[in-house]
């Protein structure tokens, strides 16, 4: 049965991304990076538009590159480290939580962290958040089992330690030193509190700085010969000055990031509140090992850690839930019925949300686009409901007999199904955030010889779609880095591109309606090649 139910759960994960269109900016972004890394065969300076594009780590372009040449360029591969990250995850905690507290904690952990809304979402978006998240649940995994066994298997305990500084590595590899500023702080913090300092004479110091730099520095000095500027760019302005200034545009209020974690642990919010409420009252004396005061000084950390920056986004938090869901599966209160009924009013709740918001959407918005949306969306939601009202029931009929852990599985169930079906459905065939639909309606021998401008605007779906990057016009935004360096792909004024479009024999633009409607009207010869809900693509005859 439970087999079964895995086999089911991994099927369905992995199916989702099927068919479904990049979305504008990150999904097109963490796309395309890896596609013209293997197009150019550079797999040092990592370059987005044919620009050098250095903002992070090169570890998932690597490996989504390594996709593309096994499996093909598509949006399945595109995603597929992402979903693989999410899907270990869920294995590491299971495996993690089994060894530490028994077979139900292990389960308990694996079914609240799969069905927990945020991991969920961000395990089919294509972004670097989940394998960041990932490597560093596998460094906290295999740092606990190291001092799981430190008394008594020394020499497998310092191969978790070892392991642990391997994929610390790997980590910064892939965000950067705030893999190692997460990792020093909680531990350290650890060790003062519990005073257990039996942690430091496994951490093996000298041979882990010498794995950790074996892995990191290799990248970072090559990349470095190559771009001259980059250690002031990759480490002052994406890290210090993004951290402490708001450079990135990305401001939000302290509370953002905490409110955030409160609906991204939905349906288990009333759980893993207590969880952190009573988390840091531990009954282990101090200088004994308690890992349940270590995740709980992980989750407040990161929380806290990220809500100090200037730079906030939903994704920060990511990190906290596979430890979260540890830690809430490691107490015996996890299953109690009171919560649980709290959990299946939430289900519930959620299920009432989607048609009220969709009917509030459809009687206020005059958006030809946004009401397209939504009554695409009216039969998934109708699924949605049913399957929550399903699961519902019986989820409360397990509680009314004391069977608390059916109970959980049940409403875990529904939201991972009901999920999928939004996911699988919504937004599939719709144009407003991807490029796709433009990009096949521009016949493939034109752009294959003509240049392509993105006119006053950028969708970084289409360079992807169209395997083919573009001179951008009027626009520089986070490309503006590699256009320094490359002033040539760049026109800095739409006056200078009408200039350039009236001389050219053939070409591609992309712009606004409203562009369009502009230039159509200054007498700019284009032939319309398609449209979308955004935006129109012309050739110059």
């Amino acid at each position: 049965m439970v087999t079964a139910g895995v086999v089911i759960f991994s099927v369905i994960w992995f199916a989702l991304a099927l068919g479904r269109p990049l979305a504008n900016p990150d999904e097109g972004r963490y796309a395309e990076i890896p596609r013209e890394m293997v197009a150019w065969d550079d797999w040092v300076t990592p370059h987005l538009n044919d620009l050098a594009y250095l903002e992070k780590p090169p570890l998932q372009y690597w490996v989504t590159a390594l996709a593309y040449k096994l499996f093909g360029v598509g949006e399945w591969t595109a995603r597929l480290w992402t979903m693989l990250s999410a899907w270990l995850n869920v294995v590491l905690v299971f495996l993690l939580g089994r060894r530490l507290w028994g077979l139900r904690a292990g389960v308990l952990a694996a079914v609240l962290l799969a069905s927990t809304a945020l991991h969920f979402a961000m395990g089919q978006i294509l972004t670097l958040d989940m394998s960041f998240t990932f490597l560093m649940t596998a460094m906290l995994c295999a740092f606990c089992m190291a001092q799981a066994i430190r008394d008594s298997a020394l020499r497998e305990s310092r191969r978790w330690i070892l392991g642990s500084w391997l994929v610390l590595g790997l980590a910064v590899l892939t965000k950067g030193l705030v893999a190692v500023v997460i990792a020093a702080a909680v531990l350290s913090i650890y060790v003062l509190w519990q005073r257990d300092w039996a942690v430091l004479r496994t951490m093996r110091p000298v041979a882990g700085l010498v794995v950790l730099v074996t892995v990191t520095a290799p990248w970072f000095i090559q990349v470095s010969r190559e771009n001259p500027d980059f250690l002031q760019f990759f480490f002052i302005r994406e890290h210090f000055q993004r951290y402490l200034t708001d450079v990135a545009r990305r401001v939000e209020p302290w509370w953002f990031l905490p409110a955030t974690l409160a609906a991204g642990v939905l349906p288990w919010l009333p759980q893993m509140a207590a969880a952190l409420w009573h988390g840091w009252r531990s009954g282990a004396p101090r200088g004994q090992l308690d890992l349940r005061r270590l995740f709980w000084i992980w989750c407040v950390f990161l929380v806290a850690f990220f809500s100090l920056s200037s730079s906030k986004l939903a994704p920060y938090v990511l990190p906290v839930l596979p430890p979260l869901a540890l830690l809430t599966a490691s107490r015996e209160k996890c299953l109690d019925p009171r919560a649980l009924r709290v959990s299946i009013g939430l289900l519930l709740l959620f299920a009432v949300a989607l048609p009220v918001y969709g009917l509030v959407a459809e009687l206020s918005s005059r958006d030809p686009r946004v009401l397209a949306v939504v009554n695409d969306a009216w039969p998934t939601i109708l699924v949605f409901d049913l399957i929550a009202l399903t699961a519902a029931m019986l989820s409360w009929r397990a509680t009314q007999r004391g069977r608390s852990l059916q109970a959980i599985v049940g409403i875990a169930a529904a939201w991972f199904l009901g999920l999928s079906v939004l996911f699988a459905t919504v937004g599939r065939h719709d144009s407003l955030r991807s490029g796709r639909s433009l990009a096949a309606q521009i016949p493939a021998d034109l752009v294959a010889h003509a240049p392509i401008f993105s006119v006053q605007t950028y969708d970084q779906t289409l360079a992807f779609y169209l395997r083919k990057t573009m001179f951008l016009v009027d626009w520089r935004g986070e490309l503006d880095y590699g256009l320094r360096y490359a002033p040539g792909r760049t026109i800095t004024d739409r006056a200078r591109f009408e200039q350039t479009w009236r001389d050219l024999a053939n070409g591609i633009a992309i712009m606004s309606h409203e562009t369009y409607a502009q230039l159509d009207a200054r007498g700019l010869p284009m032939r319309v090649l398609g449209r979308d809900k955004r935006r129109v693509a012309v050739s110059r005859q």
